[in-house]
């Protein structure tokens, strides 16, 4: 997820109340009562099966790799959901939210082929060599893997909030690449369905000259490993579609790598309001397209900022064709993306889109509607940002949930 300051520390308004965080049991706390699972297990064995709640997560996966158990996921990555802010917190569930089961089953039952799954690898490793990843996160991992796989969902493994690698890249890229080689060594021979994301979002010093190369090393460490598994690339600055299609150099000769980027524009609409956003995005009221039936006046230090102040002005006054907070600033990107795709041949996968919460719901189904539709257009394979969060597609409401309506239809109707 694209951000400037902090992390998303905000609470869905509308969908969660204030006070405290209500947590959902993660899977470590359901348990079966001991004599059920101990005659469960029995079962697994004598049948020989390690899948439908059978065995541990870990023999599930030697499950997938043998044919054992089975998935009707492909690798097509055509509509997908973010799961953010839950394995990509310090420690799952800090932010406010741990996955569980019914999370992939919901989203399956929906119509969405895949999950892309944001997880703070970085920081569940040792710091030296060989960088050797905990083993309860690697259960954690293993465990995401099989409840996707057995929701016949493809999942894409992001190795996201890696900060010390955006501030010291060249001190970090051996561990980097030490963590792709135990990953890819782990899921070799695990269905296509399972996909890479090398990093999310390259930024600050890890710019395109440094990241390209680096890039590259991670890559061909993976390749020697799991020579065929599909592999998602993408360029410095946020994942935007301008270095996409300006500086991201792709190892040649690749046919099973996807190219991604990441798209929130117009983000005076789609990060109005937020507190960890930057003073110039606290404007709220911004809907979309523009201009509004009534003219918005800018925050002081919105109005303040040249490129903010001009914004708002074109906001209000210009037609919708030309408008920045129209579909135009959309199209505007896609078109970037795809420069990239007809120079070099490669897929394109728009990996991040979404409308925060502070945008009224209207607005935001028409935003997530033409975003989804563009990228559609252009035969961009996408993931929406996020599933129950600060750009909810899903209210959480303690226990259970719903899908907003006007969102899920937006996605996939």
């Amino acid at each position: 997820m694209h951000v400037r300051v902090a992390r998303r520390f905000e609470r869905a308004e509308g969908l969660v109340k204030d006070g405290p965080h209500m947590t959902r049991p993660t899977p470590q706390t359901k348990r079966l009562p001991r004599t059920i699972a101990a005659r469960l297990a029995a079962a697994c064995l004598a049948l020989g099966l390690a899948g439908a709640g059978c065995g541990t997560a870990a023999d599930r996966i030697e499950a997938f790799k043998t044919g054992r158990s089975q998935t009707h996921a492909t690798a097509d990555l055509k509509r997908g959901m973010n799961f953010g802010d839950a394995m990509e917190a310090p420690n799952e569930g800090e932010w406010g939210w741990s996955l569980s089961a019914a999370d992939f089953k919901v989203v399956h039952e929906a119509g969405f082929d895949h999950v892309r799954v944001p997880m703070r690898i970085s920081s569940h490793a040792s710091a030296t060599p060989p960088y050797a990843i905990d083993r309860p996160f690697l259960r954690r991992m293993d465990w995401a893997i099989d409840q996707a796989l057995s929701n016949d969902l493809a999942i894409i493994v992001d190795l996201h909030h890696y900060i010390p690698m955006m501030k010291a890249p060249k001190a970090h890229a051996d561990r980097l690449v030490g963590l792709w080689r135990q990953i890819a060594t782990r899921y070799r021979g695990m269905p296509r369905a399972v996909v890479y994301e090398v990093l999310n979002e390259p930024t600050d010093k890890l710019t395109a000259e440094v990241w390209n190369p680096i890039l590259a090393r991670a890559v061909a460490a993976i390749r020697a490993i799991d020579p065929d598994r599909l592999i998602i690339v993408e360029g410095a600055h946020w994942a935007s579609a301008k270095d996409l299609r300006d500086t991201l150099a792709v190892p040649p000769g690749d046919p099973n790598l996807i190219a991604s980027f990441h798209m929130y524009a117009p983000m005076y609409f789609t990060h109005q309001g937020f507190s960890w956003m930057e003073p110039r995005y606290q404007t709220r009221g911004v809907t979309f397209p523009g201009p509004p039936a009534t003219p918005v006046t800018p925050e002081a230090d919105a109005d303040a900022f040249p490129e903010s102040h001009d914004w708002f002005a074109r906001y209000n006054s210009e037609p919708v064709e030309t408008n920045p907070g129209g579909p135009a600033a959309i199209i505007e990107q896609m078109e970037m993306a795809k420069a990239f795709a007809d120079r070099t041949g490669l897929r394109i996968y728009l990996g991040e889109f979404g409308a925060g919460i502070n945008g009224d719901v209207a607005s935001r189904a028409r935003w997530i509607r033409t975003a989804r539709s563009e990228a559609e257009k252009r035969g961009f394979g996408w993931g929406y940002w996020d599933f129950c969060r600060n750009f909810a597609a899903y209210a959480e409401l303690g226990f259970t949930g719903r899908w907003i309506p006007e969102i899920k239809a937006a996605l996939v109707d």
